[in-house]
C-alpha cells in the first residue's frame, strides 16, 4: 500500500494510537504527492510533540559530557600542555564522539521549545548543527593528518555560539536552569585548555541529569 513506509517513521507511541486508523484512510484512497507531504510533515510533528517524554536527549548529553570529561582529563594530566588547539592524538576519538553526542544533545534540547521556535530559535539551531558539523568535520580530519589547527577553533567556536543562541532561546521561552546551564556550560568551548574542557564535561554531564529529572512539557 502507498505511503505505509511513512508510517514506520512515526514514533512508536503515535503508531499504537492512530495505525490502524491512518491505514484505512490509505486504504480508501490513493496517496499523491501532497498526501505523502503532509504524512512527512506529521511524522516530523510527532517526534516534535511526542506522547510520551523521550530520555534520548538526555542520555547523548549524558554521553558527550562523559567523553569530553575523560578527554579533559587526559589533556590536564599531561607533563607538558598540549601544543595550541589542545587537542592530542589519542584524545581525538573521544572528541569525536563526543561532538556527535553534543549534536544529538543539542537538538533534543532545541526540540523543547516546540511550538515556541520561532525565526530566531530556527536560526539558533540551524547555527548549532553546522558549527558541530563542521566541528566533527574538522577532528575527523585532525585524525587523518589532514589539517588542524585554526580550522578546528573556528569550527568549534561557531558551535559554541549556536549552543549559546540556543540556551538563550530555552531562558526565553521559561526553561531557565536548562536554557542557562547551556550558555554557561558552552562558553567553555572558547576557551582551547583540557581544563576548560573539563568544564564543558561535567557541564553536560549536569545537562543530561537535569533532563532526566524534568522531562520535556508536553503540549496541550
Amino acid at each position: 500500500m502507498a505511503g505505509t513506509w511513512i508510517l514506520r517513521l512515526y514514533p512508536r507511541a503515535w503508531r499504537e494510537r492512530y495505525e490502524m486508523e491512518v491505514l484505512d484512510l490509505l486504504s480508501a484512497r490513493p496517496i499523491d504527492r501532497r498526501a505523502g507531504l503532509d504524512l512527512l510533515r506529521g511524522a516530523l510533528d510527532a517526534h516534535m510533540h511526542p506522547f510520551q517524554p523521550t530520555r534520548w536527549p538526555a542520555l547523548a548529553a549524558l554521553v558527550g559530557g562523559a567523553a569530553w570529561t575523560m578527554a579533559a582529563v587526559n589533556g590536564v594530566l599531561q607533563p607538558v600542555p598540549p601544543d595550541w588547539p589542545g587537542y592530542l592524538i589519542e584524545i581525538l576519538p573521544l572528541a569525536v564522539v563526543g561532538v556527535a553526542a553534543l549534536l544529538l544533545a543539542l537538538i533534543g534540547a532545541w526540540l523543547r521549545l516546540g511550538d515556541g521556535a520561532d525565526g530566531l530559535a530556527r536560526i539558533a539551531v540551524d547555527l548549532a548543527v553546522a558549527g558541530h558539523a563542521a566541528w566533527f568535520v574538522a577532528l575527523i580530519a585532525a585524525m587523518l593528518g589532514i589539517d588542524y589547527g585554526l580550522s578546528t577553533v573556528i569550527a568549534s567556536s561557531a558551535a559554541a555560539f549556536g549552543a549559546v543562541a540556543v540556551g538563550a532561546c530555552l531562558i526565553r521561552a521559561g526553561e531557565d536552569r536548562l536554557g542557562a546551564l547551556l550558555v554557561l556550560t558552552s562558553v567553555t568551548l572558547l576557551i582551547t585548555a583540557p581544563v576548560a574542557w573539563l568544564a564543558l564535561g561535567l557541564g553536560w554531564t549536569a545537562t543530561g541529569w537535569l533532563q532526566l529529572s524534568r522531562p520535556e512539557r508536553r503540549p496541550a
